[in-house]
């Protein structure tokens, strides 16, 4: 057992996704407390027609799918997108983290 499967979280993660992108269509798009404690924040968490975990959008993907799809969230449902792991910076830290594309056939 990986410790993935021991502890699974809420929220969709790169390691979710690592092996197998994820091609998914957007159900909708709702701001919601994130985190526990003083760490709690309101983020944008996007959900899928067709996935168990929603996922938190942060910025650079928030920027992504608005290029793709227009400004408003609420014009992305039924979009579909591909969600894989690339490597990012985290606090200082190389790490692996959560990035989406618009989907195309010819980039499955």
């Amino acid at each position: 057992m990986r410790r993935d499967e021991a502890f699974p979280g809420k929220f969709l993660k790169a390691a979710d996704v690592k092996e197998t992108p994820l091609i998914a269509v957007i159900s909708y798009v709702e701001k919601e407390k994130v985190g526990q404690g003083s760490d709690q924040k309101e983020k944008p968490v996007m959900y899928f027609q067709d996935a168990d975990k929603p996922m938190v959008v942060n910025s650079t993907n928030w920027d992504t799918l608005a290029e793709a799809y227009g400004e408003d969230s609420d014009g992305w449902s039924g979009c579909k997108i591909k969600v894989y792991s690339a490597p990012t910076q985290y606090q200082g830290k190389r790490t692996e983290g959560l990035r989406v594309s618009a989907f195309k056939e010819s980039n499955a």
